[in-house]
């Protein structure tokens, strides 16, 4: 999805599918959550976060050039897009975030 600023909108909705993606891939999404939160994440993490949720809504992107077009923007928009994702997941169980 794209907006009218050409930045890739991420898709916003509970799906146990993706969570399974998410933690198979990069572990516990309460974990996830707190590291997006805090500056203990890695860029290859956001990546592969966004690469499975632009894959969960049907959008194939390579890896790397997802990698290389989301430094290319900036990853605040991205980070942003997956603490709203991984938020929507845990609240309100994680009110503290």
């Amino acid at each position: 999805c794209q907006t009218g600023g050409g930045r890739m909108m991420l898709p916003m909705k509970k799906d146990f599918t993706l969570v399974l993606q998410i933690e198979d891939e990069l572990g516990s999404t309460a974990a996830l959550l707190e590291k997006f939160s805090g500056n203990s994440w890695k860029i290859s993490e956001l990546v592969t976060l966004v690469h499975i949720l632009l894959h969960g809504a049907g959008q194939e992107a390579d890896y790397l050039a997802l990698g290389n077009r989301m430094l290319k923007e900036g990853l605040d928009h991205y980070l942003t897009s997956a603490l709203s994702f991984l938020r929507l997941l845990h609240w309100p169980h994680n009110k503290k975030v």
